[in-house]
């Protein structure tokens, strides 16, 4: 499995890319409360809706992406981009 979500090959460009990440990130980190306990004592969690381990490594996998689109346009001028 890839590092990071390589949105070059679908011809985007990086500025794109980062944006398509963010949107896929706000998705991912989509949160439900959830009760635990019971009666007075029961108290609420913010569980992520998507939570497996598949999902875990998908989050990772954003945010590597982002870290990396983010530096890679404070690299390069804007003109070139």
């Amino acid at each position: 499995m890839t590092e990071i979500i390589n949105y070059t090959d679908l011809g985007f460009s990086d500025e794109e890319a980062l944006r398509q990440l963010h949107i896929l990130k706000r998705v991912m980190s989509i949160t439900k409360k959830q009760k635990i306990g019971r009666g007075k004592n029961a108290t609420e969690k913010d569980v992520y809706i998507y939570d497996d381990a598949s999902d875990k490594e998908v989050r990772d996998k954003i945010n590597k992406s982002i870290k990396h689109y983010e530096t890679k346009l404070e690299s390069i001028p804007k003109e070139n981009n």
